[in-house]
């Protein structure tokens, strides 16, 4: 029997038991008058986190939505319509002296975070756990291991309440008047259909090499495409060197962007090429081609063929599989062959589609 109270309730999400309650398992909606959500992370994370504050939105109509995340990431918060306020999560004092109706906690079980939902005056909690154990009067799922980061979240906001969620894959995002006029700034406005490219990453494994990287410019700048660089501080090392061994001239706009002004950008961008990492999730939630190199776990990067391709380093060396439990391969052993392959027919596609449309 399946349980239908709001108290000690410990929904268990496995490879085998994956199953969702009939109805929400949260404080009643009329109720609630302030949100607490909590997303440590880089802008990816808070990027694959929007269909689920979309589904909070629309759980709690009455309430305050207010989303505790990182510096680089508030800055996509700022015009999200499903989000009334964003407050830093290296300083989470605020969070800690307000009373909340509901905290949700979209961060993996174990990981360090200076906000925690424990901390948070609430009268409702849900997050993960990676045990059997859970507090009462909450909501504590444990991780599921085999589910992306977007439908996970998503799925944790819907045991809280609400229709089944139907829109995963859309995330709607909303560059502003001021970020598309900026990015046209930044682009001069732009005499070829433009490919946007980010070498950088947040971890060693997703780094491919700048002489690839170089070589992907060149192809795409033959193929009558502008390749232009985009990045944070962190980048600036590799797109330099990318640049410098690179036959073409492409632009670096590495650190030259704002959150909102990348969005334009890539709203403007015939092509995306980069690696699994911020830019890329941005890139797929705009809806726009995007090819993804590495690293060789589908379960890290969702995948849509024809919209954004993942290529990684080929199949699993421990099982023989292309997704599967073990650690994907580093970024640097996807070939550069396959990469241009995919890059080539990307890029024709959308050369002759600016072309027809007449896109400026």
């Amino acid at each position: 029997m399946r349980p239908n109270g709001h108290v000690g309730y410990n929904c268990r999400m496995d490879d085998a038991h994956d199953w969702l309650p009939e109805a929400g398992l949260g404080p009643d909606p009329a109720t609630v008058q302030e949100v607490l959500v909590i997303r440590p992370g880089g802008l990816g994370d808070v990027v694959h986190a929007v269909p689920a504050l979309r589904h909070l939105r629309r759980t709690y109509p009455s309430a305050r939505v207010t989303v505790a995340a990182g510096a680089p990431a508030r800055g996509l918060l700022e015009a999200c319509p499903f989000v009334d306020r964003s407050i830093d999560l290296e300083q989470p004092s605020e969070a800690k002296l307000e009373r909340v109706d509901v905290a949700v906690s979209f961060a993996p079980p174990g990981e360090s975070s200076p906000l925690k939902v424990a901390d948070v005056d609430a009268r409702f909690r849900a997050s993960w756990r990676a045990d059997d154990e859970g507090e009462r009067g909450a909501i504590h799922p444990v991780w599921p291991q085999r589910l992306d980061a977007r439908t996970r979240m998503l799925r944790l906001a819907w045991l809280l309440g609400g229709a089944a969620p139907g829109d995963s894959d859309t995330l709607g995002l909303w560059p502003t008047l001021a970020d598309r006029n900026g990015a046209a700034r930044l682009v001069n406005g732009g005499q070829r259909p433009l490919a946007v490219l980010h070498a950088g990453a947040g971890c060693p494994e997703r780094l491919w090499s700048a002489q690839h990287w170089a070589r992907v410019a060149d192809l795409l700048d033959g193929l009558g495409l502008a390749p232009v660089f985009v990045g944070t501080a962190v980048d600036r090392a590799m797109t330099d060197e990318v640049i410098i061994d690179a036959r073409c001239a492409p632009l670096s706009l590495v650190e030259r962007t704002t959150v909102g002004e990348l969005a334009g950008l890539l709203e403007r961008a015939s092509l995306f090429v980069g690696s699994d990492s911020g830019p890329a999730a941005l890139a797929g939630a705009l809806g726009v081609r995007s090819i993804v190199v590495g690293p060789g776990s589908m379960l890290e990067h969702v995948a849509r063929p024809g919209v954004v391709d993942l290529v990684p380093a080929g199949a699993c060396g421990s099982c023989g599989e292309v997704a599967c439990m073990h650690a994907p391969a580093p970024a640097a052993e996807v070939p550069l062959e396959q990469v241009l392959a995919r890059v080539g027919l990307a890029a024709a596609t959308a050369h002759a589609r600016w072309h027809a449309q007449g896109i400026a």
